[in-house]
Formats: structure tokens, C-alpha cells, sequence
């Protein structure tokens, strides 16, 4: 479910546009799938209706979703790859500063795959 943070800085289209982009990756829809009416939206999210087409048509602009005329937005299957891409890109980076981190501090493969694998199990736990 999306959440709107309204103390946030973000714009919320923007927040609706992430969260969106988190569900598609999440698997909460997937490519052809039928996204929720603005109107059902904005009234889930207590948001203007305007602040949810804002966000659909960035998706729209972007390849994320499309429109079929009188049924609504749907997911593009490029979305799914594209997104899904881009956050593999985000992991790696990441990755990459974790390593360069854990090699200045002397730590071999191991002793970082055990300190992957208890964050792992923290997480699950939650």
C-alpha cells in the first residue's frame, strides 16, 4: 500500500509516483494488470483526485503505465523490466560502497557475508 508522509519534503505525486514504481516492483502488479481508478485512489489515500492523475500521467510519460480510453491505466510490461533493472543498478551501486567499506576495513568475503546474512535474518524476522 502506498503511504503518504505529508511532513515530507517530497511532493506527494511524487510519493504516489514511488510507491506506485515499489508496487509494481513488489509484484503487487504486474505487466497489463489494472491500476486502481484516480477516483478510488484519492479517496484511499485522502489526496485530491487532481494529485493522483498528476501521478499517473509522470507514469504515463515515463512508459510506467498507459491508458486504454474509458477502462483505466494499466502496467506496461516495460515498466516491469525497466524498473526492475533500474533497481538492480541501485542495488549493485550500493553493493559497491559496502565492499569498498568493508575492504578498508580489512574484512574478508566471509566475515561480510556473515554480517549480510544476520541483517538478512533481521529483516525477515520483522
Amino acid at each position: 500500500m502506498i503511504r503518504i508522509n505529508e511532513s515530507s519534503p517530497v511532493p506527494i505525486y511524487q510519493q504516489i509516483i514511488e510507491g506506485m514504481q515499489r508496487e509494481i516492483l513488489a509484484g503487487v502488479f504486474a505487466a497489463d494488470d489494472r491500476l486502481p481508478s484516480i477516483r478510488d485512489l484519492a479517496v484511499a489515500l485522502k489526496v485530491n483526485p487532481n494529485t493522483i492523475s498528476r501521478a499517473y500521467q509522470e507514469l504515463a510519460n515515463t512508459g510506467t503505465i498507459y491508458f486504454k480510453r474509458g477502462q483505466g491505466a494499466f502496467v506496461t510490461q516495460k515498466s516491469t523490466d525497466d524498473l526492475l533493472e533500474q533497481a538492480r543498478g541501485q542495488m549493485e551501486k550500493h553493493i559497491i560502497e559496502i565492499v569498498a567499506i568493508a575492504r578498508s576495513m580489512n574484512l574478508d568475503r566471509q566475515a561480510v557475508r556473515k554480517i549480510f546474512d544476520a541483517v538478512l535474518e533481521q529483516q525477515e524476522a520483522k
